[in-house]
């Protein structure tokens, strides 16, 4: 991009707001590292923390940080390293202002089951001595009421199949301990905690070496006062590998998104905790996808952008809102370049931050170093 014309974009966001509405711009410098599928967090004090992921100039994972200020838009480089260069890891806020990262894959170690935590103070990473109970990557993290961090399923490359097992971390001691096993194995799906403090699980994909493929359109949910998991009342209308699960104001669950085979699901979903049932809303997508971003915006409002689309065999630059008071979506501007697992992050000056993820099509991919800003205001 031209260096004038990026030059004009960041002043105009800066100085007059206004006038940039809905459009998207670039973050003052890039990351460190290009990055597809890293670990993001928002940390105390307003800033962002986006560590590892995939890049393809080095053809490795890389074990660099960046923390992001929303006030300059600025990345700078974190003092640490990570201990273990890793993508498809997540990051969850725990006690004290630190961040875990969990599992994901390692381009010489395959799936792993270390983690680390993240100390804003220090701008470090500490290898954790305990581990989790199988390795793990494409399962999901989610913070509990309790404070303690549910791991769930996941994909293990060493036993070359999905997993149902689930671990419980306590940031008090620092250990990680098994939990109630999932009614059925999976990975690449979502989860949310639900607003009673239990955790919704959806979608994702059973695989076993040698064994057919099933995408799964089953939903579970975890109780942290009986340590188990039990299937809801009803499963979702669609099959969906790689969806995302968004808690509304309401404390009911968007599903969006999601891909089976060659077909990707047009039609949304809301899940009611109280029936533990899903309906199809009557608003479609605008546009379908599959490993996409969604975060919650400070009117309510839902955000996607980006993901892979099946009917394009590409990546995709898309950006649409969910409006909860219609159950509709209404088009946003794209995003300059199209990517799947991307970091999005929402501070609470309201400014929303993509970056990284993969860009893919025509044969051709690469990881992203790029990141772009668009400032909430209220209508």
């Amino acid at each position: 991009m031209n260096s004038v014309f990026l030059s004009v974009l960041v002043l105009l966001a800066l100085v007059c707001p206004s006038l940039a509405e809905n459009i998207w711009i670039p973050t003052v410098t890039p990351m460190s590292d290009p990055r597809w599928a890293s670990a993001y967090s928002l940390l105390p004090g307003d800033r962002g923390l986006i560590a590892g992921g995939y890049s393809f100039p080095a053809d490795r994972c890389v074990a660099t940080a960046d923390l992001f200020d929303p006030t300059t838009r600025r990345f700078t480089p974190c003092r640490g390293r990570l201990v273990v260069p890793r993508n498809f890891a997540l990051a969850t806020p725990v006690a004290g202002g630190k961040v875990l990262i969990t599992g994901g894959y390692n381009t010489v170690l395959g799936t792993l089951d270390s983690a680390e935590l993240f100390d804003p103070a220090t701008q470090t990473f500490a290898l954790l001595p305990s581990r989790l109970s199988t390795p793990r990557e494409l399962f999901t993290a989610t913070a509990l009421l309790d404070g303690r961090v549910l791991c769930v399923g996941g994909f293990n490359t060493h036993r070359g199949r999905t997993m149902g097992t689930s671990d419980l971390f306590d940031p008090a001691t620092q250990i990680f301990t098994p939990t109630g096993p999932l009614q059925d194995d999976r990975f690449g799906q979502d989860a949310v905690r639900l607003a009673d403090g239990r955790v919704l699980i959806v979608g994702g994909t059973h695989w076993f070496v040698r064994h057919p493929t099933v995408t799964l359109a089953s939903a579970e949910i975890y109780d942290p006062a009986t340590g188990s998991f039990h299937l809801t009342h009803g499963p979702m209308h669609f099959p969906r590998d790689r969806p995302t699960a968004t808690l509304l104001a309401n404390g009911q669950v968007l599903i969006a998104g999601g891909q089976s085979g060659t077909i990707e699901p047009e039609q949304a979903e809301i899940f009611d905790p109280a029936t533990e049932t899903f309906k199809t809303l009557p608003g479609e997508m605008i546009s379908p996808r599959m490993a996409h971003s969604a975060a919650v915006l400070p009117d309510g409002n839902v955000l996607f952008s980006g993901g892979w689309s099946v009917s394009h065999l590409s990546t995709i630059g898309d950006v649409e809102v969910y409006h909860p008071q219609t159950q509709s979506f209404s088009s946003f501007s794209p995003l300059p370049i199209g990517a799947h697992d991307q970091a999005m992050l929402v501070f609470s000056n309201g400014l929303v931050l993509i970056a990284g993820g993969k860009e893919a099509g025509g044969g051709k991919e690469t990881s992203l170093s790029t990141g772009y800003t668009w400032q909430f205001s209220p209508q």
